[in-house]
């Protein structure tokens, strides 16, 4: 009973300590990310227009990428931090004298590095194709949008090939609305209507009319015909989105030479916290008494050894050279944790 109480408050003391740590790398680099952010979807306003609450979804569809590049690095200096504190605090040597084993203290950390991967593999696989056809998406519809901004009481505002002339305006909806346009080498035409309406349908727009008349006028003939309804389409090179579904998405950049690695990249940079766990733990547990610590350049070497090889591996697409890379990585940090740590603790 005292064992599974002594086990339960190991792990919650682990976990308190690392949920400090990581929070506090954590949040600050999540911050910056979100400036950054902020700053690149400004530089849409110059073309399009976009309101506080547009402003807030399009930072909404940038959060996932943002969580995913910002949560291997947190976890491994967060790991890094903790353990070196402890070490240094000389509570990890009174553990280990009290008989808990260092693999006992790094399997709570690999409980969270499992889940933590897990996250990372959901936001990249699944969650971040999601937000970038959702953003695509958004910035058609508004690119179209600002294409077609017709404003009350004035002369020479076009939709497509028409000139448009609208009394009032409110929304989408317009009252007393004239239209006219003229053919080449043919009649012209001129329609009124009392409403209308914009339609934006997957980023093609027209132009709705209610309750008018139409007419077609040369030097030898005039027409007239009343309608209830008629649609005008914006003659605009606007191309529609259609989304997919996340299997479609990878299988179609699968195709693209320069991008089928992409998703091994991102299987790799989820792989991060499971993989070198071992490696930055064996330089982070140390006896301050007898041992210098060389955690943080071992974590800064390990950390952009890592990035190399993920891009390595996104360049070449290649699935045998990401299960070799993943496994020889966990060997390296398996022997030097037992060779450095786990053979003294």
């Amino acid at each position: 009973m005292g064992s599974k109480i002594g086990k339960v408050s190991i792990s919650k003391y682990i976990s308190q300590n690392f949920t400090k740590s990581f929070l506090t790398i954590f949040l600050p680099l999540f911050f910056i990310g979100s400036l950054v952010s902020i700053v690149q979807l400004s530089s849409l306003t110059k073309f399009i227009q976009i309101d506080f609450f547009e402003m807030a979804k399009l930072y909404g569809y940038n959060l996932p990428a943002m969580l995913f590049y910002t949560i291997p690095i947190s976890f491994l200096i967060a790991v890094t931090t903790v353990l070196l504190k402890l070490s240094n605090d000389n509570e990890l040597i009174s553990l280990f004298a009290l008989g808990i084993k260092s693999k006992q203290i790094i399997r709570r950390l690999l409980v969270a590095s499992v889940l933590f991967s897990i996250l990372l593999l959901t936001l990249s696989i699944i969650k971040m194709p999601q937000a970038k056809q959702q953003y695509r998406a958004f910035r058609i519809y508004k690119t179209a949008q600002a294409k077609f901004n017709i404003s009350p009481s004035q002369l020479g505002q076009k939709f497509g090939d028409f000139f448009v002339y609208i009394e009032s305006k409110k929304g989408n909806d317009m009252e007393n609305v004239v239209i006219y346009t003229k053919e080449k080498k043919s009649s012209d035409r001129l329609f009124i209507a009392k409403k209308a309406n914009i339609n934006n349908d997957n980023s093609v727009v027209s132009l709705k009319l209610k309750n008018g008349s139409g007419y077609t006028f040369s030097k030898d003939s005039l027409k007239m015909v009343d309608y209830d309804t008629m649609e005008i389409y914006q003659n605009l090179k606007s191309k529609s989105f259609n989304y997919q579904s996340i299997k479609e998405y990878w299988l179609k950049l699968s195709q693209v030479p320069k991008k089928k690695g992409k998703i091994l990249f991102f299987i790799f940079i989820s792989l991060i916290p499971i993989i070198a766990l071992y490696i930055v733990s064996a330089f982070s547990i140390i006896n301050p008494r007898y041992q210098k610590s060389y955690a943080y350049p071992a974590l800064t070497v390990t950390t952009i050894l890592l990035y190399v090889i993920a891009t390595i591996i996104q360049k070449q697409g290649s699935i045998p050279l990401l299960i070799g890379s993943v496994t020889v990585i966990t060997i390296i940090g398996l022997v030097l944790f037992h060779n450095k740590v786990a053979k003294y603790f």
